[in-house]
């Protein structure tokens, strides 16, 4: 594998051509194709080009005196796959494709055809190949429910030692992520009053566009069945938690020591605990890999909603972009899903 050249050494139509397609403008300015992705994104994709141009400066130095598009030929690109041959089929899609975006943002109206074959097929080896870091880990949102629902129930008692506390709250955590499989850092940032908003049995949770991905605004209200376990946390356990901070907290999800818990601490919790309840460390973002397994199973219909139920407007995970449209009656449409499964399951043992 090539080393990234530094964006510093970029010749200045490739570097130009990036800080342009990264642009963030305000209300009266113009703001570039990818001006609304996060700094993370953006810099994946900044190493991603970096590791092309590195290529070619060790393969075909000559190659950088060509403007960008011109360069990126098909065959320069295909003989970069085989120099990538040893790394993983996502990696590969991820690298060649930051090369075509950066191309087609320069020349829209050119024709990329022969590089979307190209795209296609990775997409195709991707699908193939699978990813070793969910073999196995991918669970149905019913058995994850049913674990975090368990855990609530066997500590929703008197709180008599912190353990307790934080054993409901991790189950409330997991019976959340089952049915309302957000990304990671919306689910950690939840604040009582604002993102979370309990009205008597009601509960809605609201997110602006600073805690989605591609700041977008997304909404839904918590099922039913989830309502239980949430109110159990934040009527039990939430409170003895706060009891052994020094400050006033607004976060939903307290640490031991009554302090917000941080992206870090929650991925660790969820993973942990899981893999004390089932055997399987299951990540925070593995609970949306099992809502869209689970709505494939259930159903045709369900299996439609998946892109509202993970925010998406594409079926594509590379191109997705949170939406509020449908969230509400795709969450009701999960927990059905789930009823649906207890009840087979209830029947058939």
């Amino acid at each position: 594998m090539s080393h990234a050249l530094p964006i510093q050494q970029w010749p200045d139509a490739d570097r130009n051509a990036f800080d342009t397609l990264f642009t963030q403008g305000g209300l009266l300015d113009d703001q570039g194709l990818l001006g609304h992705w996060r700094s993370n994104s953006c810099k994946l994709m900044e190493i991603q080009y970096a590791r092309w141009l590195g290529w070619l400066l060790m393969a075909e130095p000559e190659a950088l005196t060509l403007m960008p598009c011109d360069r990126a030929t098909p065959a320069r690109l295909r003989a970069w796959l085989t120099a990538m041959n040893g790394l993983a089929p996502a990696t590969r899609l991820g690298h060649v494709g930051a090369v075509v975006r950066l191309c087609r943002s320069i020349a829209p109206v050119r024709s990329w055809s022969a590089h979307q074959a190209i795209l296609a097929g990775l997409h195709r080896s991707v699908k193939q190949h699978g990813s070793p870091r969910k073999a196995g880990r991918v669970l149905a949102s019913d058995v994850l429910f049913d674990a975090g629902a368990h855990l609530v129930f066997d500590n929703a008692g008197p709180i008599t030692h912190p353990n307790q506390a934080v054993r409901l709250r991790d189950g409330a955590m997991i019976c959340l992520l089952a049915l309302m499989p957000m990304r990671r850092r919306a689910l950690s940032e939840l604040a009582l009053g604002t993102s979370l908003r309990v009205e008597g049995a009601h509960m809605a949770i609201y997110l602006d566009g600073a805690m989605t991905k591609n700041r977008q605004y997304w909404e839904a209200n918590v099922p039913d069945i989830l309502s239980e376990q949430l109110a159990a946390y934040l009527n039990i356990a939430r409170p003895a938690l706060l009891a052994r901070s020094s400050y006033p907290q607004n976060a939903v999800w307290l640490g031991r020591n009554g302090a917000p818990l941080n992206i870090g601490q929650f991925t660790r919790a969820i993973k942990n605990r899981t893999t004390s309840l089932l055997k399987v460390g299951v990540t925070p973002h593995l609970f949306r890999d099992a809502a869209a397994t689970t709505l494939t199973r259930a159903s045709p219909t369900s299996a439609r909603m998946i892109k509202p139920i993970l925010g998406h407007t594409s079926t594509r995970i590379a191109e997705a972009h949170y939406i509020q449209a449908d969230t509400i009656a795709a969450g009701r449409g999960l927990a059905v899903a789930l009823e649906a499964f207890k009840q087979e399951r209830d029947f058939g043992g």
